[in-house]
């Protein structure tokens, strides 16, 4: 289905926020910036495979997120002690055929009031004080360092590989030399690791390669080398493994460690 490349006004929400630590205190940027995953929306788990989740960078001030179908995005404000100001909210106009998760989320963000967070879990509280909408941190953004080794890709684009593969498609990060390599399914591969050291998470790959044999089956080759094309960021996730994602957050590869 074609993107059209319009965006439409949300109405701006103002979110009071309840300080993490005790309702004395200050909200901590520290325990917002960063991705959540939205879970759950006026009580219903939410069940879409695409993972809608929300965005803050306070320093830059502004909010992002992704509803399931279409890019969220912002100005964020933060006004006064534990009050936060979204403004001008728009978003994409992607058509997709279930829209009920993007509605209810959009009607939860303009409703809410207040903030609790615990951990990796925020919830967020309508004018009535009752929840809205439950979050859990998306990933940990870890070192660079911490990529250094021999990893397996489990999945890509969200979608688990194919069983009985004879050649599981691998990669290798060597960050002293900034560089990856590895095997695509089929093929050996190898390329630049860039890193932009103001951006904590960002990792991209650059002049990635591969020989060029053939095989019977190309598609699961093709993805790889696709998805590590698109790789704009990381982050790890609650079961130990390591997600690579594209512009936007959406995760394209996501892999465990070798034993």
């Amino acid at each position: 289905m074609k993107m059209k490349c319009l965006y439409v006004a949300v109405a701006a929400a103002v979110l009071s926020l309840a300080a993490c630590r005790s309702s004395k205190d200050a909200v901590s940027v520290n325990d917002l910036d960063g991705e959540w995953n939205v879970v759950e929306i006026q009580g219903q788990a939410v069940q879409d495979e695409s993972q809608p989740f929300i965005g803050f960078d306070a320093q830059d001030g502004r909010v992002y997120g992704y509803t399931g179908c279409n890019r969220l995005m912002g100005a964020l404000t933060l006004s006064k002690p534990n009050k936060i100001e979204l403004g001008q909210m728009a978003s994409t106009l992607m058509a997709c055929p279930d829209m009920e998760t993007e509605r209810l989320m959009l009607n939860a963000l303009a409703s809410v009031k207040s903030l609790k967070c615990s951990g990796k879990t925020l919830v967020l509280y309508g004018a009535d004080k009752e929840p809205v909408m439950l979050l859990q941190k998306r990933f940990e953004v870890v070192p660079l360092s911490s990529l250094k080794g021999d990893w397996r890709v489990v999945s890509l684009y969200g979608a688990a590989l194919p069983e009985g593969m004879e050649t599981v498609p691998a990669l290798n990060f060597d960050v002293t030399a900034n560089r990856v390599t590895g095997n695509s399914g089929c093929n050996r591969l190898s390329g630049a690791i860039n890193h932009d050291g103001a951006d904590e998470n960002s990792i991209s790959f650059g002049n990635v390669a591969s020989t060029r044999m053939a095989c019977p089956d190309m598609d699961t080759e093709n993805q790889v080398l696709s998805a590590l094309n698109s790789v704009r960021s990381y982050g790890l996730l609650d079961n130990g493994r390591l997600a690579l994602m594209s512009e936007g957050g959406t995760i394209v590869l996501e892999l465990e460690r070798s034993k």
